[in-house]
């Protein structure tokens, strides 16, 4: 995104070098891990500014590299490291990235459901529910590192998205969906450095956004904006999925 810190470089030869260093420093400093996905095409060409097939050579390098590798039809992941004899508590939740199609299904699956519930959310909005929606937004605000708070602020406003809907099966569904996904929002926000420092304030913007359609009760720009959003949280988490 335009926001985040890159370094800006001159002459296009050198934007898919800077890529690859970028990501291959946040490979050493710990910050991406063995068997981490990489961030989406579209979420690394919008973060640096380029195209994506700038990024795919910048790619290219780092897999030439050794550093990562693809699986056909999954994605890209940073290569396995050579075994420990003591596993990192910190990859206890590592099996939830790795799923196959599991999380990519689950995004799949809010995008249907939420921006459904955004829609019917505008379409019923009252001052007290409008309310409880922003506080959720006002609390994902955070100085210096995001915080556990700063994860349920996120949770609390989707799921005071879908209470605004007015249908309780809706809201029971969408509930039921985002709890599992509690440790990778989680472990993603806690990540550092130019390629994620930012991810916590995208989402919070695109919160924003939706506030404002539900101010309006525009309920065709919030099924819209919230579909949207959907789409580039699983980008942000390495999945590529469609809104229609």
């Amino acid at each position: 995104m335009s926001e985040m810190n890159v370094q800006p470089v001159a002459r296009r030869p050198h934007l898919a070098e800077h890529i690859a260093r970028s990501l291959s420093d946040e490979i050493a400093s710990g910050r991406l891990r063995p068997g981490d996905r990489l961030p989406t095409e579209q979420f690394l060409s919008q973060n640096f500014g380029v195209s994506r097939n700038v990024v795919r050579e910048g790619i290219a390098t780092l897999r030439a590299q050794g550093l990562i590798q693809s699986r056909q039809g999954v994605g890209v992941f940073v290569a396995a490291a050579p075994p420990s004899p003591e596993p990192s508590p910190a990859r206890a939740s590592a099996p939830l990235l790795d799923g196959d199609n599991t999380i990519r299904n689950m995004f799949e699956v809010r995008a249907v459901l939420e921006s459904q519930a955004a829609a019917l959310a505008a379409t019923h909005m009252t001052p007290h529910k409008l309310k409880a929606i922003q506080a959720a937004v006002l609390r994902m605000q955070y100085e210096g590192e995001p915080t556990l708070e700063t994860v349920n602020a996120d949770l609390d406003f989707h799921r005071a998205v879908a209470a605004a809907s007015g249908n309780d099966y809706l809201e029971t569904m969408i509930r039921t969906v985002l709890e599992p996904m509690r440790a990778l929002i989680s472990m993603t926000f806690a990540r550092r450095g130019p390629v994620f420092s930012n991810i916590p304030h995208a989402a919070r913007g695109e919160h924003e956004d939706l506030v404002q359609a539900f101010s309006e009760r525009n309920a065709a720009a919030a099924r819209q904006i919230m579909g949207q959003h959907i789409v580039a949280a699983a980008s942000r988490f390495g999945y590529e999925i469609k809104f229609f």
